[in-house]
Parts: C-alpha cells; structure tokens; sequence
C-alpha cells in the first residue's frame, strides 16, 4: 500500500513538472510574439521621427537659400540702381563741361596758328644772295627784258619780256629750282599749265608751259624735286617752239631769274 501511493505521489509530481514546463515555454513565447510587434512599432516610430526631421531641416534650408537669394537680388538691384544714378550724374557733369572746354579751344585756336606759320617760316629762305638751279637743261630763247622791249616772233611783235624762256622737248623733266611751297596751280593762255611757289623772303618762282604734274597745290618741295614735264607750246609760242616759261617775282614785282642761276 504504501509502496503504491509512494509511486502516485511520484506520478503527480512528474505531472505538475511537465505541466509547469509546458506553462513556461508557453509563457516565454507569447512574450517573445508581443515583444515582436513592439519592436517593429518602435522602429517604425523612430524611422518616421527621423524623416520629419530630415523634412523639416530640408524646408529650413530651403527657406534660407531663399532668402538669401532675395537679399542678394535687392542688394544686386540696389546695386544697380546705384550705378545708374552714377551714369546719369556723370553724363550730367560731362554735358555741363562740355560746352566750356569747346569756348576754351575756340579761345586757344587763334594763338596755335602763329605757332604753326613760325615754326614753317624758317624753311624758306631764300634771299638775295641764294642760287637757283636750272630747272630745265636747255638754251635760253628769250631773255628777260624789262628796261627795253625784245622781239616776238610768233607774235610779230616787240614787248618787255617779265621772264626768260628755255627751249626744251615736250616731255623733259621739269626739277625745282629752290626749295618751296606750292601756292598755286592755274592754266593761262599764254603759258598753259603754270605753277607758282613761294620761296620764302617775298621771292617767289613761276613754271609756265607745264604738263602732268608731279606735285599739288600745299606740297613744301625739295629743291631738285620733280614737278612736271615740259609740254607742247601754246599759240604764243608756236614759232619759238617747246619750252619752259621761268620767272622769279620779289615782293610782287619781276627779277632777272639769270641774277640768281647758278
């Protein structure tokens, strides 16, 4: 008897053990499958805290690139603003002088043109003692004839002579004789295409019976400088032939140009 109730005893105990396990491992996984979910939703939870916080600094960002970008367009238009007003201050001033430094050139214009005719002046010198060259190589036909008249052939006629005239080829280079300035170029009857320099001193030359010139009305000439050609003789000259009509004038008034050749 005792021997049986020994194993029921034992039985039991066995039993309440094995149920008392089952009751643990059943505990022990429920709390396992509600720590499952808890931990999802913390995570969860944490995930989308961090994503408004990324949303709210992107928006601060953005907030401060725009209003940095709107201070730096007021500044930039500000700018602008500045600087137009300068312009227009400036084109003011410049409007404002300009009409007096204009009264100040028109002031100083007359006093520069003696500067320019005294610094040309010194060029021309020619004097009573100075040498002409031949500006032609060829015998004097006519000489220069003021105290008695000389005899025209083509004219038929005796008259005083201003000049002389030297026979030449048409065609032959015409030189300077003296060192000038071009003062006029004209076409006279009597001796065609004539070209007149002043020599400086009140001396000036005269080249008559001229054809395609070398030089223009304002040259300063080189003496021995090419001014022409001799060309063909006008109706005045057609007996005497080709020629180069020469005369030299002091103070208006004609010279012997033979004085002065050389």
């Amino acid at each position: 008897m005792h021997r049986k109730q020994r194993g029921f005893l034992i039985a039991l105990c066995l039993c309440i053990l094995s149920l008392s396990g089952i009751f643990g491992i059943y505990q022990y996984r429920r709390g396992q499958a509600q720590d499952v979910p808890k931990q999802t939703a913390d995570r969860l939870a944490e995930e989308q805290a961090s994503k408004e916080d990324a949303e709210r600094e992107a928006a601060n960002s953005t907030g401060t690139v725009a209003r940095a970008d709107t201070q730096e367009n007021e500044t930039e238009e500000a700018k602008i603003e500045t600087e137009e007003d300068l312009r227009k201050i400036g084109e003011a001033e410049l409007a404002q002088a300009a009409p007096e430094e204009s009264e100040e050139e028109q002031q100083e214009e007359p006093e520069q043109v003696p500067v320019q005719e005294s610094s040309a002046a010194p060029l021309l010198t020619f004097a009573e003692n100075s040498k002409l060259m031949w500006p032609v190589s060829g015998d004097v036909i006519l000489n220069y004839s003021m105290d008695k008249s000389i005899y025209f052939a083509t004219l038929n006629q005796y008259k005083y002579h201003p000049a002389i005239v030297i026979s030449a080829e048409p065609g032959t280079e015409v030189w300077c004789a003296a060192q000038g300035k071009v003062t006029q170029i004209k076409v006279d009857e009597e001796t065609g295409t004539t070209l007149s320099m002043d020599l400086g001193s009140g001396y000036e030359a005269v080249y008559g019976q001229l054809k395609e010139l070398a030089v223009k009305e304002g040259d300063m000439v080189n003496a021995g400088a090419l001014l022409g050609y001799v060309s063909e003789p006008t109706k005045y000259y057609t007996l005497e032939g080709s020629n180069l009509y020469f005369q030299l004038l002091r103070d208006g008034e004609p010279v012997n140009p033979m004085n002065y050749l050389e």
